[in-house]
């Protein structure tokens, strides 16, 4: 080999070498970004999940309150009738 084509070698070793160099810090940088979006679009997600669960669990709320009172008549019906049926069997 000549001394110009080693030189040339040299040169465009250099250069592939630049360009490897540029490219894998894009590709990290590319790859680092996604990840933070990710992990801010998940962290978001989970910050927000209880209220978007409890929003949705809403509706079923008025059924529960509705069930409650059912019973807590009931059990006020079943011992009022228990109090008045204790004095008249006593006499």
């Amino acid at each position: 080999m000549t001394d110009g084509t080693e030189i040339t070698l040299a040169a465009l070793a250099k250069k592939i070498d630049e360009q490897a160099r540029f490219t894998r810090s894009v590709s990290i940088i590319c790859t680092l970004s996604i990840l933070g979006v990710m992990f801010y679009t998940l962290t978001e997600m989970f910050s927000n999940l209880p209220n978007m669960i409890i929003l949705q669990f809403m509706g079923n709320l008025e059924k529960i309150n509705q069930e409650w009172k059912a019973i807590d008549n009931a059990q006020r019906n079943k011992r009022q009738a228990a109090e008045t049926a204790a004095p008249a069997a006593s006499k």
